[in-house]
């Protein structure tokens, strides 16, 4: 007899990034050895129907849960979407309590939205419980923090009194006591565990790629005029991007051959492109603006290097994205970078101070634009690796070996 699981998927929805698409993804992976009860949104119920696969009909099943109209008109705006997803989280309760009562559940699941500050009622019901994967205790590092904007830091200065005060926190120590297991995106987030409870953790990035990704990849038999160095993300504090132009005014003192290009969007776009014509890079660095997927994929086939120079992430899917297509990465070893990218496949940086990470960016890439062999050797290990642990075909592999335990 197949075991049973009850899941709690809040965001669960195909063909999407985010916590939507890792809300469906998981289920999917589930379903091909368990049976998968799923309580997810009804709004997304239309869509769900039509894209559960036909050899995964008789072992995946849904039931859909929204609240009232009153209350989901307060999920208008993001601001408010939390307060919704409270409601939602209370709403199912009734939910939960009918399907237990039809269903011997084997276990219970919390999937999404997979945050330590969010609410869960799995915990309340005798069945035991899977916590996770969990995130929202991945702060920016210390000595960081002073680096940004004022709301900025009050954010991340809240994030580490959260994590110091986990313990007394019903949120975080109720379910944590009753879980059997708790799965973290990063090792960050099993610092805000109990310690009485860590060793019930389990590290998951719980992001994956598809196989449709791996089609892309880097030719190395194909040379670029210069070294190419590829830079994603939203142009905003928190991605850190004013520290790969700074990196790339180190490393074009030494390196004549290096151009970067900077792919994203954001408030902080012309301040950076101020600063890159102010260290006279104007020639060296091109802001494209945000792109469509499928020209960004298009730019990271034609790229040498993947500077990740972000201050905090959990599952990043851009990264993953580059590794998958065989770049070598120079990150900072912290949060989701710290656990996706391992010595083989990049060169990653202590979280130090601001000008140090520079300093030790731009040592890196130099490392990395002098030997073409280690970067075609990192960029095939890069490839493996998200082929072999960040696929989505892994997760079934984990959470196996975690329901063994």
């Amino acid at each position: 007899m197949k075991k049973k699981i009850l899941v709690s998927a809040y965001g669960c929805e195909p063909g999407r990034g985010s916590e939507a698409g890792v809300g469906w993804n998981w289920v999917l992976q589930l379903a091909r050895e368990y049976d998968v009860y799923v309580i997810a949104r009804a709004n997304d119920s239309e869509k769900i129907e039509a894209n559960i696969p036909e050899h995964l009909r008789d072992s995946l099943h849904f039931t859909y849960y929204d609240t009232n109209k009153v209350f989901l008109k307060i999920k208008k705006g993001a601001k408010r979407l939390y307060i919704y997803y409270a409601l939602w989280q209370i709403g199912i309760i009734k939910v939960i309590k009918k399907l237990k009562k039809e269903i011997d559940f084997d276990y219970s699941m919390h999937l999404t939205f997979g945050s330590l500050w969010m609410p869960t009622f799995l915990p309340f019901f005798n069945i035991p419980f899977i916590w996770g994967p969990v995130g929202g205790a991945d702060p920016v590092p210390k000595p960081l923090i002073k680096q940004l904007p004022l709301k900025d830091r009050i954010v991340q200065r809240f994030r580490y009194f959260l994590i110091k005060t986990s313990c007394i926190n019903p949120r975080v120590a109720y379910p944590s006591r009753k879980a059997i297991a708790i799965l973290c995106r990063t090792k960050n987030n099993i610092e805000a565990i109990p310690k009485k409870h860590r060793h019930k953790t389990h590290v998951i990035i719980e992001t994956g790629m598809s196989e449709d990704v791996f089609e892309n990849k880097k030719n190395y038999d194909v040379k670029n005029e210069k070294v190419e160095i590829a830079v994603v993300g939203r142009l905003i504090p928190i991605k850190n991007v004013e520290a790969a132009i700074e990196a790339m005014r180190i490393v074009k003192k030494e390196y004549d051959n290096v151009h970067m290009t900077i792919i994203g969007d954001g408030y902080l776009r012309d301040k950076l492109e101020k600063k890159s014509q102010e260290y006279e890079l104007s020639d060296s660095i091109e802001f494209l603006g945000e792109i469509p997927r499928e020209q960004v994929l298009e730019k990271l086939k034609k790229s040498d290097i993947y500077l990740f120079p972000s201050l905090h992430e959990g599952g990043s899917w851009s990264l993953m994205e580059a590794m998958a297509i065989g770049l070598p990465v120079v990150c900072l070893d912290w949060t989701g970078m710290g656990v996706i990218v391992d010595d083989k496949s990049g060169k990653k940086v202590e979280p130090t101070t601001y000008e140090q990470i520079c300093s030790d960016y731009a040592k890196n890439l130099g490392l990395l634009i002098s030997d073409e062999q280690l970067r075609r050797e990192m960029g095939l290990n890069a490839r493996r690796r998200i082929k072999e642990n960040y696929s989505w075909e892994s997760k079934l592999d984990f959470m196996n070996s975690v329901l063994e335990k």
